[in-house]
């Protein structure tokens, strides 16, 4: 993959995909401090970036899971009329992205990679097989892929120490299940055989350990098998299971290790995270992994040298937070940490703690100098509930549906 490195003070315009997500909304911020012009690709009515003073023009346009090459046609149009230097996916509409990445790289510099190693990375079972040839830590996983498979594994030992169901593709722990040691007995194995869809080939679950200990993510800028940006932050506040809503950045060597070498073997270019758990002896393992943007970009965009990175790769040394920074960097989606307190504060310490937290935490939506993203959350969620009511979905799924990609051609 080619990446053009522009030199220092050149001003450059940045496409990026996926308005909707808060990250995608930073992203614009950083670029457009550092004196960039940023349009945006996004095909939800309402956005973050639509209304922001950061973004020079918002384009709307076909959504990429229904019509994707309405969707490229869009894109393609748009880097030719613009003058578009650098294309940055940052949602899951990279993959539609990277179906046809030759086309667009003709017109501009496009921050993805391959389809096949997008897919394999993407792929909860793939990343797992993937990361045990590396030699790197992931717990104890199986696929299931038909009935017979399912009953077959109900029967191992190992499952009884508690263990995780989640689909190979999936977001946001929607359709997960969890079972605590003591719990996984044969009647409820099999009792979960009714609880999961229709097996296939083309949409199989993962059986994992359950790892028990502390979680925590990172997020990382990689160019060519070299870590460009990199930082590790807590899981602290989610709503119900699903994604952070709040985000405090941590030194943590033993991740930044294993993703360094992922990258490293991979030869990776692009943004890239990781959902890790650490047991109380400090064994790291990796859950998942998003090789797209995520809300770690949050943690580094105050620094100038984060949209730097993208312009200017080969040149950057890895980005991170000093042990003073970490214990100051921290943010959250305001909106969401009532709900979150609503399902994880449990006594008056726990509700202490959580004031304690939005009190020392920036709002990643709210500026004072762009006011108009902070009224535009309610017309997201208002678009999020009419789409989960209509097609009964979690608020969290709806969001998503338009641009989400589980493996097809």
């Amino acid at each position: 993959m080619t990446i053009k490195d522009f030199r220092a003070g050149e001003h450059a315009t940045i496409l990026l995909t996926g308005g909707r997500a808060p990250a995608t909304l930073e992203m614009a911020r950083a670029f457009h401090k550092e004196g960039h012009r940023v349009l945006v690709a996004e095909s939800a009515r309402h956005h973050l970036c639509r209304v922001s003073k950061a973004v020079a023009c918002s384009y709307h346009v076909p959504a990429p899971r229904e019509n994707r090459s309405g969707y490229l046609d869009a894109l393609e149009s748009i880097a030719e009329r613009e003058s578009v230097d650098v294309l940055i996916p940052t949602c899951e509409e990279i993959f539609y992205i990277a179906q046809d990445i030759e086309r667009l790289r003709s017109h501009c510099v496009v921050w993805a990679c391959g389809l096949e190693q997008l897919r394999e990375l993407h792929n909860k079972w793939s990343f797992v097989k993937l990361a045990e040839r590396l030699g790197l830590s992931v717990p104890r996983s199986e696929q299931i892929r038909t009935r017979e498979e399912w009953l077959a594994l109900a029967a191992e030992k190992w499952l009884g120490e508690g263990f995780v169901l989640k689909p190979a593709y999936s977001r946001f722990a929607s359709r997960t299940v969890f079972l605590e040691a003591g719990e996984a007995s044969e009647a409820r194995r099999r009792l979960l055989l009714g609880r999961l869809p229709a097996l296939s080939l083309h949409a199989p679950w993962v059986a994992q350990r359950r790892v028990y200990g502390r979680e925590l993510c990172t997020y990382s800028l990689a160019f060519e098998g070299k870590l460009v940006a990199h930082t590790a932050y807590r899981s602290k506040y989610r709503v119900g299971r699903g994604a952070s809503v709040y985000f405090k950045a941590m030194m943590h060597e033993t991740s930044r290790i294993w993703v360094d070498r992922l990258v490293k073997e991979l030869g990776f270019t692009g943004q890239i995270a990781f959902d890790f758990m650490e047991e109380e002896d400090g064994t790291l393992y990796a859950l998942e992994c998003n090789p797209r943007a995520t809300s770690g970009v949050h943690l580094l965009s105050g620094d100038s040298r984060f949209a730097q990175a993208f312009l200017q790769p080969s040149a950057g040394e890895a980005l991170g937070f000093s042990l003073k920074d970490a214990s100051s960097s921290r943010a959250m989606l305001a909106a969401a940490m009532p709900a979150a307190a609503w399902s994880g504060v449990r006594s008056i310490r726990e509700l202490r703690n959580w004031l304690d937290a939005v009190r020392s935490a920036r709002d990643v939506v709210f500026r004072r100098q762009d006011l108009r993203p902070s009224v535009e959350q309610l017309f997201v969620m208002y678009d999020a509930w009419r789409t989960s009511r209509k097609n009964g979905l979690t608020l969290a799924q709806a969001t998503t549906i338009d641009i989400e990609w589980n493996g097809e051609e």
